[in-house]
């Protein structure tokens, strides 16, 4: 009988142990995940930020274009007053 008892705890105890290192085995991966998801946060900040930096450059970009655009029908619409001031 104590035979017997001593065997289910050596199985209880071997079950105890490969439990052991699958939780070992786990929390390996989970600490790579999770690397992997600080790598991937970190790449996400950067293209944020380039995001942003370029949004910046389209709007000052855009002001300009808009600018220049007016600037060029101001000079156009000048240019077409004076004409028919000299043609009349």
């Amino acid at each position: 009988m104590a035979d017997d008892r001593l065997q289910r705890m050596e199985d209880r105890i071997d079950r105890m142990s490969q439990a052991i290192v699958a939780m070992a085995r786990m929390e390996e991966r989970m600490i790579s995940v999770f690397k992997r998801l600080d790598a991937c946060d970190e790449s996400m900040k950067k293209i944020d930020e380039r995001m942003d930096k370029s949004e910046k450059q389209a709007i000052a970009r855009g002001q300009k274009i808009a600018f220049a655009e007016r600037l060029f029908w101001m000079v156009l619409s000048g240019a077409v007053g004076l004409a028919f001031i000299y043609l009349r």
